[in-house]
């Protein structure tokens, strides 16, 4: 409420144009009758029709113009490499709202803190056109509401979108929504959300494998969605997979929904496609159709520990993990003894978590498995080339070649304390130590007004950027300064390179530094020991030693094989081998 009041403030001081759409349930829904949607494509060739519904999700389709269905598919020219969850999201979306059209098409992750824009993108300048499903007009119906359209976004990256223009839908834009050009000029206007699951009840249940759904907030770059990715590449073969989001992509957060799409097809962006009030249900809906087995929430989010034990009760047989990266704050203060009582296996990432959970929470040990990330090791180039690279990339970047570079790739959130990496920097000014600091993320603004405050020519700031792993090439040491972590996976794959890392003493890190491979600092905000510690790795030879150490730890307890196996056993304990390794 306090959010729709700042709203229209906003609008009555002239700072924004744009009514706010309002959910509300609606009071009836009806339930939709099958096959759901009816190709129009008359100028397509059928070949290409039959192609493109074989790689659709969403399967209840006809392309028999005599068959009556509650919508009509218009396709764009182009039926090419389209996700194969296109279809599925644009009937979702249309039956959340009773909209009379949906509207899908391609856009890039949203700007600022907001949601979706609607701004729908033309993929190549020979295809301008979007995709649109319209329904069926119906006597039984409300017509005339100020809410007809919304439009579905496709989140991918800026070099898929060729120049092309965004397309207009033709009505009063409100963020994603299109409104009748009579609507009233409000600043708020109600629209009722329907059940999706009551509206698809008629949808079978699709066989197959055995299937995990694998919750997220979003698929951001960040080192949870990497190790997600490595565990579907391990299990794709066997299994079905879904991914879901709950959160709006943001630029700021860069996205990977395209590197998920190659792994498996069932990836569901629900934050861009749908009002919040409807995430619960579609993720309910998402459960009966594709009969999950297993529920895992990765990496945390509101809407799973608020419905978690409301969805167990609805699915008793539904196997429910919890990933849980933090033994202090974060999700752990969400526990409740309902939450406890729904959960059948904890997973910790490291052992704090597991002790917390144990002593605080009474939960029994069989129903937690500590499972330590991982990282894929990659071959080491000869000396000669690390040389080669670590030279050029220091050019491209403009930093000093001969200077002890210190690297910290991370999320611009306070949990990351990014501030401590400038305060480091003037602490070290007339050293010869340079610092690397990239990534994006809430604290953006913060860091560059710090930096404009205070010029600092041994920091080089970069934004968020998809190529860490080449950018490690320039680094000598990896810098974590967290406030709190599990275990970083930025270490991890620093360690795995050969490059040492300095550290403060939360999660699992003095677990993983506690045989080499870098210092332990202390306690976050101790600029003091930080300092300290990057200047114990400024010698070439001491550093040469913590990162030889680094790379023989990583191997020895954090490789790909480890993790894929512990985790298949806690997702299928009864389908996964027992002795079979998941990778050759």
């Amino acid at each position: 409420m306090a959010s729709i009041n700042l709203h229209r403030l906003r609008r009555l001081l002239g700072r924004s144009q744009e009514p706010r759409i309002i959910g509300r349930p609606a009071a009836a829904t009806r339930t939709e009758e099958l096959p759901l949607v009816g190709l129009v494509t008359p100028n397509v060739d059928p070949a290409v029709t039959t192609r493109f519904c074989s790689t659709q999700t969403e399967t209840s389709v006809t392309t028999d113009p005599a068959v009556h269905t509650p919508f009509l598919y218009m396709p764009g020219e182009d039926l090419t490499d389209l996700p194969a969850t296109h279809l599925e999201s644009m009937v979702m979306a249309a039956v959340a709202e009773d909209l009379d059209q949906v509207i899908a098409g391609w856009s890039l992750p949203a700007d600022g803190e907001h949601g979706p824009s609607g701004v729908i993108h033309g993929r190549t300048p020979s295809d301008p056109t979007s995709h649109i499903l319209l329904r069926r007009p119906a006597a039984d119906r409300q017509v005339h509401r100020p809410v007809i359209t919304r439009a579905v976004s496709h989140i991918c990256s800026p070099s898929h979108l060729t120049g092309t223009g965004p397309l207009d839908h033709g009505a009063v834009r409100s963020g994603p929504y299109g409104l009748r050009t009579s609507a009233p000029h409000r600043s708020t206007i109600p629209i009722e959300i329907h059940s999706i699951t009551q509206s698809l009840a008629s949808l079978p249940v699709e066989p197959g494998p055995p299937t995990a759904l694998f919750l997220l907030p979003f698929l951001a770059v960040g080192g949870a969605e990497r190790l997600l990715y490595d565990l579907l590449w391990g299990l794709s073969e066997r299994y079905r997979l879904l991914v879901v989001t709950l959160e709006p992509h943001l630029a700021s957060l860069g996205q990977t929904l395209e590197v998920c799409r190659d792994l498996t097809p069932h990836v569901y962006s629900l934050g861009d496609w749908l009002p919040r009030e409807a995430h619960v249900d579609g993720l309910r809906h998402l459960i009966r159709r594709w009969s999950v087995q297993t529920l895992v929430s990765w990496n945390g989010t509101v809407t799973f520990y608020d419905h978690a034990a409301e969805l167990k009760n609805e699915f008793p047989n539904l196997r429910i993990l919890n990933q849980i990266y933090n033994h202090r704050g974060a999700w752990i203060k969400r526990t409740t003894p309902e939450l406890i009582a729904s959960v059948d296996r904890h997973i910790a990432v490291n052992g704090r978590i597991s002790d917390a959970l144990a002593s605080e929470w009474a939960v029994p040990n069989h129903r937690i498995a500590t499972i330590h990330h991982a990282v894929e090791i990659p071959d080491p180039p000869p000396p000669p080339e690390v040389e080669r690279r670590k030279r050029a990339r220091r050019r491209e970047l403009g930093i000093p070649a001969e200077a002890v570079v210190v690297g910290t790739f991370a999320r611009m959130h306070p949990q990351k304390r990014p501030l401590d990496v400038i305060r480091l920097a003037r602490r070290m000014v007339d050293r010869n130590v340079h610092f690397l600091l990239v990534g994006g993320g809430p604290m953006d603004g913060a860091v560059d007004r710090e930096l404009q405050r205070h010029s600092q020519h041994n920091l080089t700031r970069l934004p968020l950027r998809h190529d860490t792993h080449t950018l490690m090439d320039a680094v000598d040491i990896c810098l974590l300064p967290s406030q709190y972590e599990g275990l970083p996976v930025f270490l991890l794959e620093g360690m795995a390179r050969q490059v040492p890392c300095v550290a403060t003493a939360v999660g699992d890190i003095p677990m993983l530094l506690e045989r080499g491979g870098g210092v332990v600092s202390g306690p976050p905000g101790d600029l003091g020991a930080l300092e300290a510690a990057i200047e114990s790795l400024i010698d070439d030879q001491r550093r040469a030693a913590e990162g030889e150490r680094a790379l023989q730890r990583v191997k020895a307890r954090f490789g790909l094989d480890r993790y894929v196996r512990e985790y298949e056993a806690a997702i299928f304990p009864k389908a996964a081998p027992t002795s079979e390794p998941v990778r050759g």
